[in-house]
């Protein structure tokens, strides 16, 4: 899938009508980023927040904003408190197949969504 296919997918994503489990840690998931891990093969993206839950600098935070910006196969994923605001954790990422764009998603009360599904 390219960039312009599933940015119009994540578009279309508005609300969600399921929560689901993609990951053995403790996070769950929107229809729409179960949508993206399928048809961008991206469970690992998920786990990758997930792993950061436990972190405290993450775990305080009300809502998380994540960011993977990929170019060229490579990428940078990083969550922050509010837009300007210094990266919380950063995890670069040598190789991926996803996409290049800057990719954002939510974590709120323990579920990961897409911004139009906040």
């Amino acid at each position: 899938m390219n960039a312009h296919e599933l940015k119009t997918e994540m578009q279309q994503c508005t609300g969600t009508t399921g929560y689901h489990k993609l990951t053995w840690l403790p996070l769950l998931a929107t229809d729409g980023v179960k949508t993206v891990a399928e048809k961008a093969g991206a469970f690992w993206l998920v786990d990758a927040i997930a792993s950061y839950q436990a972190n405290p600098e993450v775990k305080k935070l009300a809502i998380q904003f994540w960011r993977l910006e990929v170019k060229d196969n490579a990428a940078v994923l990083y969550c922050v408190e509010d837009s300007g605001m210094p990266r919380i954790v950063e995890q670069e990422i040598e190789y991926t197949d996803f996409p290049d764009g800057d990719w954002r998603f939510y974590v709120q009360h323990g579920i990961i969504m897409l911004p139009g599904e906040y």
